[in-house]
């Protein structure tokens, strides 16, 4: 499986894009959810589903910059880290995103949200931005780093990264980014979406 490809382009007018970047330094990531590939057709639940629809392969794939392979995550003392890793990376006009979910509550509704959008002809943006939401609290959007297809998270900013904390049935998703940048840009269509993983505890 390749590792450390940043989300970025999409194909056609459904297709979208990215940047590519290789991972700062940081702890060793672990994998803690792998996504077939070839199954980036716009048919994934549209981002609304609990993921349960996320291994459709039928019909091909409409992009492979935003067809999910995997989550890893990592921590240490200071951030939380996740890293998303895509089928491919290439060059593109569309402007292109990822979310990375984590704690659904009873109801299926992801509690914390990582979301992450790149630049590209179909948004304003110039770079790219991140932002961490606490669904769940009714909390606003804190701005949050992200290089690449690595998103970092000041532990500080929610009691969901403190130590011995769990996160629990990680999911992802690739998406199309439109507009202009947050809260005004549209997140979709949603392209992949990928079954629940695994749960991580934040040990140190």
């Amino acid at each position: 499986m390749k590792r450390g490809l940043s989300i970025v382009v999409g194909l056609g007018a459904t297709a979208c894009i990215a940047a590519a970047s290789l991972a700062n330094a940081a702890p060793a990531f672990r994998t803690i959810l792998e996504d077939p590939a070839e199954d980036a057709n716009f048919l994934n639940d549209q981002g609304t589903g609990d993921g349960s629809n996320g291994d459709v392969v039928t019909p091909a794939d409409a992009s492979t910059v935003t067809d999910i392979l995997s989550l890893g995550v990592a921590n240490d003392a200071k951030n939380f880290y996740a890293m998303v890793t895509t089928q491919a990376a290439a060059p593109g006009t569309q402007g292109t995103g990822y979310r990375v979910r984590f704690n659904p509550d009873a109801d299926g509704n992801y509690c914390i949200v990582l979301e992450a959008h790149y630049p590209g002809a179909t948004n304003d943006l110039t770079a790219a931005e991140a932002f961490f939401t606490n669904t769940c609290e009714g909390g606003d959007s804190v701005a949050i780093t992200v290089l690449g297809n690595e998103i970092i998270v000041p532990r500080k900013l929610d009691k969901a990264f403190a130590k011995g904390a769990t996160l629990t049935g990680a999911q992802v998703q690739g998406f199309c980014y439109e507009g202009s940048a947050s809260p005004a840009g549209a997140p979709y269509p949603v392209s992949d979406t990928t079954k629940p993983g695994e749960d991580y505890k934040l040990v140190k």
